[in-house]
């Protein structure tokens, strides 16, 4: 990120300075008046003198006593000073007022002072920034290397005191066909719609992420095979009533969910995740719209040695009955 992203998130008050020749009760005036930290000094046509802080002012009054009202900016401002341009990058800039100890940066354009940023402006952003690093910028739900460190953390879990672990993938089943003939605002739309379901219908310690362009994944902890399927067929009931209400064929909605669960053989929380995301595709394959599931025993490593029950179509319609 450059300065001048960054320039565009910060909330931009009226930039405040002052010049050389003004008193420091001035300063302290303005500083107090604005709640900021530090005022740039500026001369003819806005070039940059100078910088003065509350810290120059708690010690101006320490050094001058009782001179201190008699004393102007000039005498106690910072002439080298350190400022930024727009296009600097903006980690560099922020390990520049670490290592030089400072918290506000000038920005400059050309010759000219053009806003002034705190380091807590750098803070704030670098915030930011990891939290979009591990959320899904369409969905608002974790993103799959996010929901993989929860998967590993759940696991270990699992591993240690032996809770069970579920994991479920949630497969919308025409993208691609809706990719093509309504366009990618029709998919992103299916997609943010699916995102707030799964987040409503879900428990509050169960987690969501986006893992592919046309799916999601649920883990959920401390959940056996036949609680993370009744979860599934909620989910799955809930998806097709709000798609009733928007469209009375719900059609376009239609989801694969396949789901997994941990076993003392598998090695990681990722072949889970990759158990789930097969049964998921076969259920696709099968025609889509039904839950692939393990059977009462459970998974293993061989996961494909082991027996599945389908929520087919026919038995979810059986289910959610006839109007």
């Amino acid at each position: 990120m450059r300065i001048s992203e960054l320039l565009t998130q910060k909330y931009q008050l009226e930039l405040k300075t002052i010049q050389a020749t003004q008193s420091l009760f001035d300063a302290a005036h303005i500083l107090c008046a604005y709640n900021i930290g530090a005022l740039p000094v500026v001369g003819h046509e806005d070039n940059i003198l100078g910088i003065i802080s509350e810290r120059d002012l708690v010690r101006s009054i320490v050094e001058f006593q009782d001179g201190y009202f008699q004393k102007s900016v000039a005498d106690i401002m910072t002439t080298d000073v350190i400022t930024c341009a727009l296009d600097d990058p903006m980690d560099d800039v922020y390990e520049l007022m670490v290592e030089k100890k400072i918290r506000h940066m000038p920005v400059v354009k050309g010759e000219k002072l053009h806003a002034m940023l705190s380091i807590r402006d750098f803070e704030f952003a670098h915030r930011r920034l990891m939290s979009q690093s591990l959320v899904d910028s369409l969905t608002g739900v974790p993103n799959s290397q996010y929901l993989t460190d929860i998967l590993d953390a759940e696991f270990n879990r699992y591993r240690r005191f032996h809770t069970p672990l579920s994991v479920a993938v949630v497969k919308v089943d025409r993208y691609s066909e809706i990719s093509e003939t309504e366009g990618s605002a029709a998919c992103d739309s299916l997609l943010k719609w699916l995102a707030e379901i799964m987040v409503r219908e879900t428990r509050a310690y169960d987690s969501i992420g986006r893992t592919a362009e046309d799916r999601f994944a649920i883990v959920f902890p401390n959940t056996d095979g036949k609680s993370s399927a009744r979860a599934c067929d909620r989910l799955m009931r809930a998806i097709r009533a709000d798609a009733t209400e928007i469209d009375s064929s719900g059609d376009w909605s239609s989801v694969s969910i396949g789901l997994a669960q941990a076993d003392r053989e598998m090695r990681d929380g990722e072949r889970i995740m990759m158990l789930a995301d097969e049964r998921a595709e076969t259920a696709a394959k099968d025609g889509g719209n039904c839950v692939e599931a393990p059977d009462a025993e459970g998974d293993s490593e061989d996961g494909a040695a082991q027996t599945t029950f389908r929520a087919r179509r026919e038995a979810l319609e059986n289910l959610y009955g006839t109007d």
